[in-house]
């Protein structure tokens, strides 16, 4: 308890200014993509999310060494009301002093996540004076006129508490840490809804059922009538999920009058079992709600994704979903193990992501069947350590391939021993099943290719042969490689480890540890008889 009280008084001594000189974190949309910036300059964060439970100093300092081992420049934290606001109107910010001050001496930036009035469905973090007390503060009911555990989001007297809450929290921060920015970004609540109900059945809340649509829903879009009129099968669920994003954009909206810090909120999918609202979080800015929270949540960046599915054409599927002109794709919840790494991968190269994170890296949980050695990282974390280590010397040179629209990434998945990727002016082979000697299970050949300019790459990633050939009918006959330099980026600058040449050249194979290659080519004319015959043969 010294430590805490001594850490906070330290970052009250040492940062106790309004707001820093430094521009705070912003996500800016730029032509068709969005690019995430921190301290001025492009920010992807490889993260990773701690157990619901883990963000409290005597959990905490038991870690840190392991997120050095992974790599990642990012810890996503919970931060919990009950904690904060112990009793009505008394605050208390020791844990969240010591969170902050214990990334900041290591480096590490920080998204907090406020597990308020909602957390996967349920309303669990809510203080003991807010679930003690339903008359004040009432709980949806579902069909049957049951309470749930879930706090009604029609309720003014939830909001009002809610958000009371969370300004605290927002000035803390801001006091603390408007100066270093360690805090970037904070998701507000999690994974909103309603399990065991579709909708909140309060008498408050049928008498809003029963009336027309909001007007910003029928301005934005294009409805009118009842709920039922405007959305059908579907009413209940959009009938909560507006009531809800509402709640949370309010919430959102006073905190950023404080502290204009990014925010967002994130979602349990939908894209399991019989995928019927209950079942999931109903509500929730799931994949057929997106619009509806799109139009009720304004304060809100982005609604993140969060995906554990290990089927990658549905784990491409979400992401092209939330990869929209109206928001950007964050996953802050994801899975670990090869397939994760090479997701990751996808996430980035093809869709843009601002940042992708594995869930639960701490091992100091109550789980009993986690048998992790918890002095270390634990090896299902080794595919996405190495995606740490080398993307943390790119992040540069990602982004602007992002913006541009020059990145593509490719991954091994079962069946597959090649893909084709066709670039301007060049088609690349990738095969996969290399290194020769490695358990084929394992599929962990994945890679991000950029174009730089019409003949230089970028090229980064582990377990897969390349070849360059111009494309088909473009009037060259082959491609040589004129220099193939492997290193790492400081910022914009390139530093040159190597020159690949020969043997390395002849094998043309990103190894297991990874790397970063600069490659520049020379496209070979075809002689004029071989053009002849080419243009013969193409039509």
């Amino acid at each position: 308890m010294k430590v805490i009280i001594l850490k906070s008084v330290l970052l009250l001594l040492m940062h106790y200014q309004v707001l820093g000189q430094n521009s705070l974190p912003e996500l800016r949309q730029e032509g068709e993509t969005y690019t995430f910036y921190v301290d001025g300059k492009p920010f992807i964060i490889l993260g990773a999310q701690l157990w619901n439970s883990s963000a409290w100093p005597g959990i905490t300092d038991q870690f840190w060494d392991q997120t050095d081992t992974l790599g990642c420049n990012t810890i996503e934290a919970p931060i919990y009301w009950q904690n904060i606001e112990p009793e009505e109107g008394v605050f208390n910010f020791e844990e969240l002093d010591n969170l902050i001050l214990s990334a900041r001496e290591r480096g590490l930036r920080l998204v907090l996540l406020w597990f308020g009035s909602y957390k996967n469905g349920r309303s669990q973090y809510a203080p003991p004076w807010v679930l003690e007390n339903p008359d004040k503060y009432p709980r949806m009911k579902n069909a049957n006129g049951e309470d749930i555990y879930v706090l009604s989001a029609v309720s003014q007297a939830n909001r009002e508490a809610d958000r009371k809450a969370f300004v605290k929290v927002m000035e803390r921060i801001r006091e603390v840490d408007a100066d270093d920015q360690t805090v970037i970004m904070v998701q507000v609540e999690n994974e909103p809804g309603s399990m065991w109900t579709d909708r909140d059945y309060s008498p408050d809340a049928n008498k809003l059922f029963n009336g027309p649509i909001p007007d910003v829903l029928q301005s934005k879009l294009k409805l009118s009538g009842s709920w039922s009129d405007a959305f059908g099968v579907n009413a209940p669920e959009a009938f909560n999920a507006y009531f809800i994003a509402t709640y949370i954009d309010d919430i959102a909206r006073a905190g950023r009058e404080i502290y204009n810090l990014p925010m967002y909120a994130n979602v349990w999918i939908r894209e399991n079992a019989f995928q019927r609202p209950g079942e999931y979080p109903s509500g929730g800015p799931t994949s057929n709600m997106i619009d509806v929270w799109k139009a009720s949540a304004s304060h809100l960046d982005l609604l993140a994704l969060d995906c554990y599915h290990g089927n990658p054409e549905i784990f491409k599927s979400l992401c092209d979903t939330y990869d929209r002109p109206d928001n950007a794709l964050f996953i802050p919840e994801m899975g670990n193990g090869n397939s994760f790494a090479r997701f990751q991968f996808y996430a980035i190269g093809n869709y843009n992501a601002i940042g992708v994170a594995p869930y639960g890296i701490d091992p100091y949980h109550v789980d009993p069947h986690d048998k992790r050695n918890r002095e270390s990282l634990d090896d299902r974390f080794d595919g996405i350590a190495k995606n740490y280590e080398l993307l943390n010397g790119a992040i540069n040179p990602i982004a602007s391939l992002q913006r541009e629209g020059r990145l593509v990434a490719i991954g091994e998945e079962e069946g597959m021993s090649e893909q084709l990727v066709r670039m301007e002016h060049y088609d690349v082979l990738f095969k996969f099943g290399f290194p020769t000697y490695k358990d084929r299970s394992e599929r962990t050949g994945r890679a991000l290719i950029g174009q730089l300019s019409d003949d230089k790459f970028l090229l980064m990633g582990f377990d897969c042969k390349f070849m360059f050939r111009p494309g088909y009918g473009s009037g060259f006959r082959s491609a040589e490689y004129i220099l193939v330099e492997e290193g790492y980026f400081e910022g914009d600058k390139w530093i040159r480890k190597r020159i690949w040449n020969g043997d390395a050249l002849y094998h043309s194979t990103l190894p297991a540890e990874g790397a970063i290659l600069k490659i520049k080519l020379r496209r070979v004319e075809m002689t004029d008889d071989v053009k002849v015959k080419a243009n013969f043969d193409k039509n």
